[in-house]
């Protein structure tokens, strides 16, 4: 039987939580500790504030069900952006899970289908930051390129000074879409705003600061369960990362976490921890 796939809504919270949830061990945690274990998909309290806030947004999360029963989902963000220097209409995958129960079924290659068929016409690429396990899943549905393979790193902030600073509280979308995206890539550059602006959970994933620094926009989050540290994320120029750094000194941070390109994270003598692929198709 094949999956059918269409948007999800506020009434499939629940079977959203129980694909994400699938052979965890949640009972008695909190809904912080539940979203500390693996993000807003780990209770329905958090999941329903996220769902609501991509449909909102006129983003998609998007169900596969089987018998009706939730059994996949994916994340579908649509933008257009600068990827290395050229403005190209994306829609970026964030994520896709697929119970245990139901894998090998067909039920991820259903959802990439769908996602390619209904956005063909809206986008150029089809990217997503994949796993190391699944980088064989999606080298079978045809992602062929690589558009950045920086590197995860941690970089201690005592070294780094701010200078002048104009913090905001918000900056829109539109302040930054033509600007590249060089501190953060985890996902891609919407993604990673909607996450800084629209995507945030009191006590647990909240902003400490928005500002702009020399001629770019830079986001520093605080690490939930990690005292001292900062996630770090800049639109703009190269040479305003130190600058960001400083600034998370002067709040009080010992160390941020981001993502950049290999030259970056030498100058910067940062400890490398990981590579971060975003790799793509053509739609």
């Amino acid at each position: 039987m094949e999956p059918v796939i269409r948007k999800a809504t506020l009434d499939d919270v629940k079977g959203i939580v129980n694909v994400h949830t699938a052979g965890e061990e949640l009972s008695g945690l909190s809904v912080r500790e539940r979203y500390l274990r693996g993000g807003p998909w780990m209770s329905v309290e958090t999941c329903s504030v996220h769902i609501n806030a991509l449909l909102l947004d006129g983003q998609y999360p998007i169900v596969a069900e089987l018998d009706g029963r939730i059994v996949g989902e994916a994340e579908v963000f649509l933008s257009e952006e600068p990827i290395k220097g050229e403005i190209k209409r994306i829609a970026h995958l964030d994520l896709i899970e697929v119970h245990p129960d139901f894998r090998g079924r067909g039920v991820g290659r259903a959802l990439i289908e769908y996602i390619e068929r209904n956005f063909a016409d809206r986008a150029e690429l089809l990217t997503t930051q994949p796993s190391e396990e699944a980088a064989g899943f999606y080298k079978k549905l045809g992602f062929d390129r690589v558009l950045y393979e920086n590197r995860l790193v941690e970089v201690e902030t005592s070294r780094f000074n701010a200078g002048e600073v104009k913090t905001l509280e918000f900056f829109p979308w539109e302040d930054v879409e033509d600007l590249e995206f060089v501190a953060g890539r985890f996902q891609s550059s919407y993604d990673m705003w909607f996450s800084s602006f629209r995507d945030l959970f009191a006590g647990v994933h909240e902003l400490a600061e928005a500002g702009k620094i020399g001629d770019s926009h830079y986001v520093l989050k605080p690490l939930p369960g990690r005292p001292g540290k900062a996630s770090l994320f800049l639109w703009g120029n190269l040479e305003d990362i130190p600058k960001a750094i400083g600034r998370a000194r002067e709040l009080g941070f010992e160390s941020v976490l981001t993502v950049l390109d290999e030259g970056t994270a030498d100058a910067l003598g940062a400890e490398k921890k990981g590579k971060v692929p975003i790799i793509a198709k053509r739609l």
